[in-house]
């Protein structure tokens, strides 16, 4: 509503929520005639971003999660730049924020538009893992490559390819195959150096949470990239990324799934299931030939050389070390 663009549609999507949420949506409604509310039950975030498309009218579009915000002049600056280039898709930088400490995530050291079908390939490697971005910042390959809330999106693009978010993933890496879609369907796009959004790092976010059936989701997630490589990169040239992206899958089990304090399997079962999880596909292949030097992380580095052995032990060894230290 603070936006300096003010030709906008507000789409607020109520998912369920269970405190005065729907009642403060329909207060901004009712104070603004361009905000649109979405009563439905909770169903995930995937669902809501699709429901928000289905009635969404304009020629672009953006999300933005509960929790964080856009700068005041972002739509203005996207939206210039995406009339300017003729792109598909326009995206620009994070603002990172730590309580009360901010930090610009920088996505690419230069600027560019690029209707290079290579170079576009190169963006959805970096989406499947940020270590394959080809012109790296200062400080590093950032975070949120795959994130949607930074991304200005032609809404005929989304709706020529029939892009959505897709719901089989249960709302865990659902945002990089979104993006990984609208790069491979876009024929141009544009990087800006423009701070457009702000992530707030909440330690209560949904991806801290203890999850259950997180390899289930996690066999999903492999299900739709399989499924994505085999329409846009039957090649093989996503190979690679794609077995980075198994690791850092498997990286994230260790604290949301294996050895969470509220698993109640036993030590010696959580051991069993990650000592046949890491001999079954697509774990034993990724571990075989991922490119170990895109590792950037310690964690990251030792992971791959524990779980290569086989051994569980070894692999609990490595998430307990960097756990207590606290690091990566």
């Amino acid at each position: 509503m603070a936006q300096t663009l003010r030709d906008i549609q507000i789409i607020l999507v109520d998912d369920g929520s269970p405190d005065r949420t729907g009642q403060v949506c329909d207060e901004f409604a009712a104070r603004d005639s361009r905000v649109e509310v979405i009563h439905k039950t909770n169903a995930g975030v995937g669902a809501a971003r699709n429901d928000g498309l289905e009635i969404a009218t304009g020629e672009w579009v953006i999300f933005c999660d509960s929790d964080d915000y856009l700068l005041p002049d972002a739509l203005e600056k996207v939206l210039a730049e995406g009339e300017r280039t003729g792109a598909d898709v326009v995206f620009g930088d994070v603002e990172l924020v730590f309580g009360e400490r901010k930090e610009t995530a920088v996505f690419y050291k230069n600027e560019f538009v690029t209707d290079d079908r290579q170079v576009m390939d190169r963006l959805i490697a970096a989406d499947f893992y940020k270590y394959y971005c080809f012109d790296p910042p200062a400080r590093g390959a950032a975070f949120g490559y795959g994130g949607p809330w930074n991304k200005l999106v032609r809404r005929q693009l989304l709706l020529d390819h029939g892009i959505r978010f897709d719901l089989s993933v249960r709302g865990i890496f659902d945002d990089l195959l979104y993006t990984a879609c609208i790069f491979a369907a876009a024929e141009r796009v544009a990087y800006v150096h423009v701070t457009i959004y702000g992530y707030r790092q909440l330690d209560s976010s949904i991806t801290h949470r203890y999850k259950a059936d997180l390899l289930d989701i996690d066999r999903a997630i492999f299900a739709a990239w399989e499924a994505f490589m085999a329409r846009y990169g039957a090649d093989g040239r996503f190979r690679k990324p794609y077995y980075a992206n198994v690791l850092r899958r498997l990286k994230a089990s260790m604290g949301q799934y294996f050895f969470h304090e509220n698993n109640e399997k036993s030590f010696g079962a959580q051991c069993r299931e990650l000592k046949a999880l890491i001999g079954s596909e697509p774990y034993a292949t990724a571990l075989r030939e991922l490119e170990p030097e895109r590792l950037k992380y310690k964690y990251d580095k030792l992971l791959w050389q524990a779980a290569r052995t086989g051994q569980p032990l070894a692999v609990w060894a490595v998430y307990q070390l960097f756990r207590l230290k606290g690091g990566k």
